[in-house]
């Protein structure tokens, strides 16, 4: 930032410098300022774009805002994300959709397996469901529980097994993955609201406040 401002090369340098000093006249330390900044630059100007042709999709049908969602069926801060988005979606039906991504954490011995039955789900419409009763028994996944979960949602069982275990499925998380390395995720849930990185604490006020800020802009 400094750089560019004594280049004269960036009017956005001069305007992070200023919210950074706003920050420090605060009472903000050196590294909170730091932090501060950071954020600011990526939800200001970093944009990431998603690939959500096959990913499950849920809400309005012709969105203003897409909430792009990467997480890991074995983490528990992403099971309880499950209702913090579920307040956004509900608050703004015709607004917001929300497009899940898989993002399986490899210390996680059944996440990829539940990716993959989440997956073959979604194959025959009922992803949603299966997401749900794969969180709801996040503690006591196993091969043997996917069968369970597809059975009790009527699944064609033989092809809820080949699609499980199909390369495409496999391939398609390999390119959730990818994305995700690429829109520099560090842990999950992550999520992205129209491209951009949500940094902020994660409950539904404060999801809700940017979601009614960005359609109070486009407005």
């Amino acid at each position: 930032i400094l750089q560019c401002i004594q280049g004269k090369k960036c009017e956005k340098a001069s305007q992070l410098a200023t919210f950074g000093a706003e920050k420090f006249r605060e009472g903000l330390s050196t590294n909170q300022v730091s932090q501060a900044v950071i954020q600011k630059y990526i939800e200001d100007y970093v944009r990431y774009t998603f690939d959500v042709k096959n990913s499950p999709i849920k809400g309005a049908k012709n969105p203003r805002i897409t909430i792009v969602e990467f997480a890991d069926f074995e983490c528990p801060h992403c099971s309880s994300m499950r209702g913090v988005l579920g307040t956004v979606i509900k608050k703004y039906p015709k607004d917001v959709a929300l497009v899940f991504k898989q993002f399986p954490l490899p210390h996680h011995v059944h996440a990829h397996l539940a990716s993959q039955a989440a997956l073959a789900a979604h194959n025959q419409g009922r992803f949603w469901e299966m997401h749900n009763l794969i969180f709801d028994n996040q503690m006591s996944l196993s091969t043997e529980k996917f069968g369970d979960f597809a059975r009790s949602l009527g699944l064609d069982m033989a092809k809820f097994k080949a699609d499980m275990h199909a390369e495409s499925t496999k391939a398609q998380i390999a390119k959730d993955r990818k994305e995700a390395m690429e829109a520099q995720i560090s842990g999950t849930p992550a999520i992205y609201i129209n491209g951009r990185m949500f940094m902020d604490d994660k409950t539904p006020e404060k999801i809700g406040a940017f979601v009614e800020d960005l359609l109070k802009k486009q407005k």
